[in-house]
C-alpha cells in the first residue's frame, strides 16, 4: 500500500527560504491529545525552513485530521509498524538534508530548530540531540520525578567534556541527524515493536560505536506532555531497565556481525546503577531490625537506606533545587522501591534474553 499524502500546504509555504531545511518526524498513534500543542510549537519556530511529518500509525482517533488542520505531511501507515518503523518511513519521505525526529507528545520552544541548524552547520556534527526540561506543567509528584530525573540524567551529560565530544546517545524527543548517515546506518532497528524504549538507545549506541559524532546540547530543552501515576513510573522503569539490560547483553555476547571495539555508552549514572543493591537489600534489614529489634540490626538498615541516598545525592540536589524540601523528602522514600523495581526489570531482561527474547 502507498503512502497517502494528505497536505503540503505547511512545507510548501515555508520552503521559499535560504537556510537549512529541517525535517521534522512525528510517529503519532491515538495522539489527538496532544499533538496539536506539540505542531502548534513547532509552527511558532524562528527558524522557517521546516517540514513537518506526521506519521499516523493506525490511529482510531482523530491525530490524521489534526496534522492535516495544522498543514503537515500526513502519511497513514498500513499496518501498526511501532515507534521504530513509523519513524524510518517518515525520514524516507524526508525532503531536507537533516531529519529531527521528536513525538507527539513533545513541545519544542521558539528557538529549537535554530539552534539546531546552528550545531548542524558544523560539518564534524553528524546529529544533535537535546533534553527534557525541569519545568512541565503537570504537577502531581509522580510526573515530576519522572521529568526531573530524565532531565538530570541528560544534563549531567550535557555539562561533560565528553558531551562536547560526542556522546552514544539518540533521544528520541528531540533528536536530528544527516539523512544520508541515518541511511547509510540503516535507521531504528524494527525488531523494537510497538512503543519501544530502547531503539533510540540502541541507534545512539550505533552512531557511536562507527564514530560520528552527536552533539548533546544543553540549551536543547522541551517539555513533556505526558502525565504519570506512581504505578506509571514504575512500569515504564521496568521496561526501560528490561530493555537497557537486553541491549547491553547484545552488545557484549552476540559477535555476529559486531565489530571489535563496539562501545556501549551508558546515560544511566553509575551510582544509580551500584545503588539498585542496597534498594534490594533494604527490606530484609529493615525486617530483620523490626524481628531482632537490636541496635545491630537497627544500624544495619539504617546504614544501608543512608548509603542509598548517599549514592543518588546528585540527583536528589537537583529535586530539592528545583521542587523544594517537601518535595526531596517524598523523592527520598519513593526512591527505593523505584530502585527496586529497576533492579527486578534488569533481572528480568537476563531471564528474558536467556529465553531467545533478544529484543
Amino acid at each position: 500500500m502507498a503512502a497517502e499524502w494528505i497536505s503540503t500546504q505547511w512545507y510548501n509555504e515555508r520552503r521559499g527560504g535560504t537556510g537549512m531545511l529541517i525535517s521534522v518526524v512525528i510517529p503519532a498513534r491515538n495522539s489527538a491529545a496532544t499533538l496539536g500543542d506539540c505542531l502548534g510549537a513547532i509552527g511558532s519556530s524562528s527558524h522557517s525552513e521546516a517540514e513537518v511529518i506526521v506519521v499516523d500509525d493506525c490511529s482510531i482517533d482523530n491525530t490524521a485530521a489534526i496534522a492535516e488542520a495544522h498543514g503537515c505531511r500526513v502519511v497513514r501507515s498500513p499496518t501498526i509498524l511501532g515507534a521504530a518503523g513509523a519513524r524510518n518511513l517518515g525520514a524516507r519521505l524526508a525532503s531536507g538534508p537533516v531529519v529531527l525526529f521528536t513525538d507527539s507528545d513533545i513541545l519544542f520552544r521558539q528557538d529549537t530548530l535554530q539552534l539546531l541548524a546552528e550545531d548542524l552547520s558544523d560539518p564534524a556534527v553528524a546529529g544533535v540531540v537535546g533534553l527534557l526540561g525541569p519545568r512541565i506543567r503537570h504537577a502531581n509528584f509522580a510526573s515530576q520525578f519522572k521529568n526531573l530525573w530524565m532531565f538530570y540524567t541528560y544534563s549531567r551529560l550535557a555539562e561533560t567534556r565528553a558531551a562536547r565530544e560526542g556522546v552514544g546517545l539518540f533521544f528520541t524527543s528531540i533528536a536530528a541527524i544527516r539523512k544520508p548517515l541515518f541511511e547509510q546506518m540503516g535507521g531504528f532497528d524494527t525488531n523494537y515493536e510497538g512503543a519501544s524504549v530502547t531503539e533510540d538507545i540502541d541507534f545512539g549506541q550505533r552512531l557511536y560505536t562507527a564514530g560520528h559524532k552527536v552533539l548533546l546540547d544543553g540549551r536543547l530543552q522541551v517539555e513533556h506532555l505526558k502525565p504519570y501515576t506512581l504505578s506509571g513510573v514504575l512500569k515504564t522503569d521496568l521496561e526501560r531497565s528490561a530493555g537497557l539490560t537486553k541491549t547491553w547483553l547484545r552488545k557484549r555476547l552476540e559477535r555476529k556481525g559486531r565489530r571489535a571495539g563496539d562501545r556501549y555508552y551508558a546515560s544511566v549514572p553509575l551510582s544509580f546503577g551500584l545503588s539498585v543493591p542496597a534498594a534490594w537489600l533494604l527490606p530484609a534489614m529493615v525486617g530483620a531490625s523490626l524481628l531482632a529489634t537490636s541496635k545491630t540490626s537497627i544500624a544495619a538498615a539504617v546504614l544501608t537506606y543512608a548509603s542509598l541516598l548517599l549514592l543518588n545525592a546528585g540527583f536528589l540536589r537537583v529535586l530539592i533545587r528545583e521542587r523544594g524540601l517537601a518535595f526531596g523528602i517524598q523523592s527520598c522514600l519513593f526512591l527505593p522501591p523505584d530502585l527496586w523495581v529497576s533492579g527486578l526489570g534488569a533481572a528480568w531482561g537476563i531471564v528474558d534474553y536467556l529465553r531467545g527474547n533478544r529484543y
